[in-house]
């Protein structure tokens, strides 16, 4: 790690207490990839960075380079996804889908797909309506398995290669047919069985 500030923008994928007043934080950022910082006394009342910190938070956060980890300095919020924290239903599917990325991504590296993959996945459930949920998290874990190198997508056939091979989300695309659902779901077993996790 060099010495230095750093800003970038990310979303928070986990939090867990550290001492009596710390957060170890898990971030999701564009120009970092996965990292964890420490968040030195963020759960005390008066922690002007707390409320940047919840989970799914997309913000950007300023960070420096401490002995043994990434140390949290600033953070001010980008966005807010009001429309997916008060639906019980999109929140669940967004916590499951970045639970999914946290788990298979291995450590820091810039990899930009897959923050706009996570990105675009927010932006989709603002919007979305409950009956593309199923087809939506099928394609959003082929999507990411895709990205992390445990999906070939060029195996699915022409049509399907379009669709799991960039990160972005379309109404119109996330209708499947009966077939094109048992094709991606073998992909995904295969693609998370592969990964051995």
């Amino acid at each position: 790690m060099s010495n230095g500030t750093y800003q970038t923008e990310g979303i928070v994928l986990n939090s867990l207490d550290q001492g009596e007043a710390d957060k170890l934080i898990t971030v999701y950022t564009k120009e970092f990839g996965m990292m964890r910082l420490f968040a030195r006394g963020t759960r005390r009342p008066s922690s002007k960075l707390n409320k940047f910190l919840n989970i799914f938070s997309y913000a950007r956060f300023g960070f420096v380079s401490g002995k043994d980890s990434w140390h949290l300095i600033d953070a001010e919020d980008l966005e807010y996804f009001d429309e997916v924290f008060k639906n019980r239903e999109k929140l669940f599917i967004l916590g499951k889908a970045l639970r999914f990325i946290e788990r298979l991504h291995h450590g820091e590296g810039r990899d930009e797909d897959v923050f706009c993959l996570i990105k675009n996945t927010m932006d989709f459930l603002k919007a979305a309506p409950p009956e593309l949920f199923p087809e939506f998290e099928l394609i959003f874990y082929a999507k990411a398995l895709a990205l992390l190198g445990y999906l070939d997508p060029s195996s699915l056939g022409e049509n399907l290669e379009n669709l799991i091979g960039d990160n972005s989300f379309a109404d119109k695309l996330l209708i499947l047919d009966e077939e094109e659902k048992k094709t991606i779901d073998k992909a995904v077993r295969e693609g998370i069985a592969s990964s051995q996790l």
